[in-house]
Formats: C-alpha cells, sequence, structure tokens
C-alpha cells in the first residue's frame, strides 16, 4: 500500500463515499501511459518508403515487409499489430512528430517539462493536470482526482491540493487502509497525520463500496506490468470509479543497445494491453468514455549508434485510443534528411497536444486551459463531439 500526503509526496488523499440517492452523469477519464525511458518514434511509426530511413539504420531498419502499413509511407511496427483493428474502426490517432522548442535531451529534465508543460529553460513544482484540476471543474463524488497505478510517479497530476492515490492491488489496499484506524481532528503536528490517517480510513471505506461490483474482464489481459495495470484500470471503471485521470508506466525504452529485441516485447506488451482495454471497454459501452493517451520524454536520434541501438533524440509519435477519438495521422512525419544536429524537427508542441485533449475531452473553457497551459493557445481537432 502507498499513501501519499502534500507533506510527503504530491497531495492528500479524500474520497467521499458514494452517493446513496442522485447518480451523477458520466465521468470521461483520460489514462496516462508514460512510455519511460524515450521511445525510438522512427520505428513504432515506421517511414518504410523512406530510403533515408533504411540508409541510416543498416542493422535496425523494420523491414517494409514486415510493418503494418497505414499509408504509402508510414506503417507500425509488426509488434503493434494488435492494434491494427482499432486503426481500421478509427478510433486510434497517432500525433506525428510530436516535441517541444529548445528540447532538453535529460531523462531528468525532460520528463519534468513534459509533466509541467514548462518551458525549457523553465522549472515548475506542480503537473499541468494539478494546474488545470486547480480551477475547477469541481466534479462532485470523485474516488480521487488521479490514481496512479504500478508506479507511485504522479507526473502531471504533481501538485499540493491534489487527491491522488497510488496502489498495484485493490484488495491489499482496502485491507491494510481498512485495518487503520481514523483518530479524528489532532492539534499542531499531530493533526498532518491525523488527518492521512482519516484519509486512508475514508479510502478504504469508498473502494471497498465498490468492491462487489470489481469483475473479471471478458477478453483477457497479458501478464506483465502494464497489462495488469490495464487490467485494473477497466476494473475500477467497469466498477462505475468516477477519476478524471489514471496514470500507468511502462518503463525500458531507453535503447542505447541491442535495442531490437527489448523493443518488440515493450510495443507488443503496449499493443495487447491497449487491444485487450478497448475489447472490454467496448463490451460495456464504456469505450466513448475514455481516451488513452501515451507520452514520452523524447524520441530517438535518426541514425543508429554503434550498439545496435539508438540515442536521445527528440520529436516522437503520440499515441491515442478512445470511442471519441477522431482517427487517423495528425501532422506530418518529420523530414529524415532535414535533421537538427542529427535529430528529427519538432512539428508539434506536446502542449497542444494536451491543451487540445482536456478542452475536448472535458468541454473546459478556455480560461481554465490558460492556466495549465500558458504557453500555447493552439488547438487541434483529436476528440469528435
Amino acid at each position: 500500500m502507498r499513501i501519499f500526503h502534500s507533506l510527503v509526496l504530491f497531495g492528500a488523499l479524500a474520497f467521499p463515499a458514494f452517493p446513496q440517492a442522485a447518480v451523477q452523469p458520466p465521468l470521461p477519464t483520460l489514462v496516462l501511459i508514460e512510455l519511460a525511458g524515450g521511445l525510438d518514434g522512427l520505428s513504432a511509426v515506421v517511414p518504410y518508403a523512406d530510403p533515408a530511413y533504411a540508409a541510416a539504420r543498416p542493422t535496425l531498419a523494420v523491414p517494409a515487409d514486415q510493418v503494418v502499413k497505414l499509408d504509402a509511407g508510414l506503417g507500425l511496427h509488426p509488434a503493434l499489430a494488435p492494434l491494427a483493428d482499432s486503426w481500421k474502426a478509427g478510433d486510434m490517432a497517432i500525433v506525428l512528430g510530436v516535441g517541444y522548442p529548445d528540447p532538453n535531451l535529460s531523462h531528468f529534465r525532460s520528463i519534468a517539462i513534459w509533466e509541467t508543460a514548462s518551458a525549457s529553460n523553465q522549472v515548475l513544482e506542480t503537473g499541468w493536470l494539478a494546474r488545470l484540476f486547480a480551477a475547477g471543474p469541481g466534479w462532485p463524488d470523485l474516488v480521487a482526482d488521479g490514481i496512479v497505478l504500478g508506479e507511485t510517479h504522479p507526473g502531471p497530476l504533481k501538485g499540493p491540493q491534489m487527491k491522488n492515490l497510488s496502489f498495484d492491488n485493490l484488495d491489499a489496499f482496502i485491507r491494510d487502509a481498512g485495518s487503520i484506524e481514523d483518530p479524528g481532528p489532532q492539534p499542531g503536528a499531530a493533526g498532518s497525520i491525523a488527518k492521512v490517517q482519516h484519509d486512508v480510513a475514508e479510502a478504504a471505506v469508498a473502494l471497498a463500496k465498490i468492491r462487489p461490483q470489481v469483475r473479471e474482464p471478458s477478453s483477457p489481459f497479458p501478464e506483465t506490468p502494464l497489462g495488469r495495470s490495464m487490467k485494473l484500470t477497466f476494473q475500477l471503471l467497469d466498477a462505475g470509479v468516477r477519476v478524471p485521470v489514471v496514470k500507468l508506466t511502462l518503463r525500458g525504452f531507453d535503447t542505447h543497445s541491442n535495442q531490437k529485441a527489448d523493443l518488440d516485447r515493450l510495443l507488443k506488451d503496449l499493443a495487447t494491453s491497449v487491444a485487450a482495454f478497448r475489447t472490454n471497454l467496448k463490451a460495456d459501452g464504456l469505450w466513448d468514455r475514455v481516451v488513452v493517451a501515451t507520452y514520452s520524454e523524447f524520441g530517438r536520434r535518426v541514425g543508429e549508434n554503434g550498439s545496435r541501438g539508438t540515442d536521445h533524440g527528440t520529436a516522437a509519435p503520440l499515441f491515442l485510443w478512445g470511442g471519441r477519438v477522431h482517427g487517423g495521422l495528425v501532422g506530418h512525419q518529420p523530414s529524415l534528411t532535414d535533421l537538427d544536429q542529427g535529430n528529427l524537427k519538432m512539428g508539434i508542441d506536446f502542449r497542444t497536444v494536451f491543451r487540445s485533449l482536456a478542452g475536448q475531452l472535458w468541454a473546459l473553457p478556455d480560461a481554465q486551459l490558460d492556466a495549465a497551459f500558458p504557453l500555447t493557445k493552439d488547438s487541434l481537432a483529436l476528440l469528435n463531439p
């Protein structure tokens, strides 16, 4: 069990009991999957028809006859084949050439920029979702502002006012948290500890109420950490948990050497997990209420290195899935010959992507979006009404 409080990491827990009378309107949920380490976008979305691709990657280029073709120039890595049904159905989008100006190639600094939506030379302490929610929208009866599954890092959910929960096993959390006594209000420093205990006890009560509705999915998920986290995400949403954001992590994309085997495994994990998530939510009629989005701190360089891997780069594609997603390719594939010191030139700012998603998913006003994304006012049509 992992509990977070504003004095420790990123926010106090507060979980009101579910309402007994009024039924609240459906709440759209954003599922964020962090592809930690730096996704090699040129292997995930392959420019198979461009001769510069094979020339830059004599051992790593994915052969044209193996890709899942999207159009006459681009195709998916073969390990992403389980996503073909989503692509054909029009509920999968690929945003091409995503990055930010003046890119930083440090893992720690670049992921901080992505999570806070800061400028490259600006350090912010709160995530873009935390700033977005600070101004509203005040949804009633939330189980949490955000749920972090599998790993503890809150990412864009980090903020002192956020009510976030992290765990990897629902039954263990209910059992362990339910054994904590609620001490009631306490004075001074003891009050902070008491508040955590109170919040944990309340969380156990709220989640215990939905536990009888948690069921096994009809379509199986892969037995991997990501697969288990996506299964639990489905189970929580299927049981009626009201939460606007769930954050997951798939780690291992820092592929400096022997990239092929690792990337084959990682992309297969992503594809089969998302495909199972989609199948189960569609069967429950919940697919229109969910958007799944990937992000990674940066892409990889165009040319492979001497260790049959790729080094830190810049722009990369970002994937979107969901019943309301306007499917297809968004933007343009960056040139493989017009480079910036061996790196792809950004085409779309990631802040524009997430500003557009937030505004269209939750129907938020511009003033609220400005608080989270002061560096962009652009918008992309990513979701259907």
